[in-house]
């Protein structure tokens, strides 16, 4: 995969990026907000970890802004389990989710991520025949929050202790975007 869009380009992650994510994963601005500050991170976990194959499709792509690599984003299809887990109605649309970081503080609220969510959106609406995309953000996570309602992500829910973070469970929010109008749909 690779979207440029003005100075933005998201391409395929690689093995050769494991070596930026370690530097981002291990940077407690960072951690603050993906993963936790409790975690420790090696070359060794996050190569185990990220050339994992997911098994729906999904796929893993770093962001750069102006040639720079700044940010990491995981996308995948919603499928079976899935559904559940997210508190998400199984349904016949083509949903996805995405995970996603600015790895560098500097390029925090630049609109950099907000352009890239757009980007992607426009992506699995047109490539991958997406109805729908999900996010599952900290309740307390404003910064990314504002950012994905810019790209019209709607709250629709809450997920009460959805995921471990720095040794707790943690409420998120439930946020979709739909991708097609109802005027398309029909």
């Amino acid at each position: 995969m690779e979207i440029i869009f003005q100075n933005i380009r998201i391409r395929d992650f690689s093995e050769d990026d494991l070596t930026l994510m370690l530097k981002w994963l291990t940077d407690e601005r960072v951690l603050e907000f993906y993963g936790g500050r409790d975690l420790s991170y090696t070359h060794a976990t996050l190569k185990e970890h990220y050339e994992e194959v997911f098994e729906n499709g999904g796929f893993r792509v770093i962001v750069e802004y102006n040639n720079k690599p700044i940010g990491y984003g995981q996308i995948y299809r919603i499928m079976d389990q899935d559904f559940e887990e997210y508190c998400y109605p199984q349904t016949e649309a083509i949903v996805y989710a995405m995970d996603q970081f600015i790895g560098e503080p500097e390029y925090w609220n630049k609109g950099i991520g907000t352009t890239y969510i757009k980007l992607v959106c426009e992506f699995l609406k047109q490539a991958r025949k997406a109805d729908v995309v999900i996010l599952d953000p900290h309740k307390d996570n404003k910064r990314a929050i504002r950012a994905y309602q810019k790209c019209g992500f709607c709250i629709i829910g809450e997920l009460l202790q959805h995921e471990l973070f720095e040794g707790k469970k943690v409420d998120c929010w439930l946020m979709e975007c739909k991708l097609y109008k109802q005027e398309e749909s029909k």
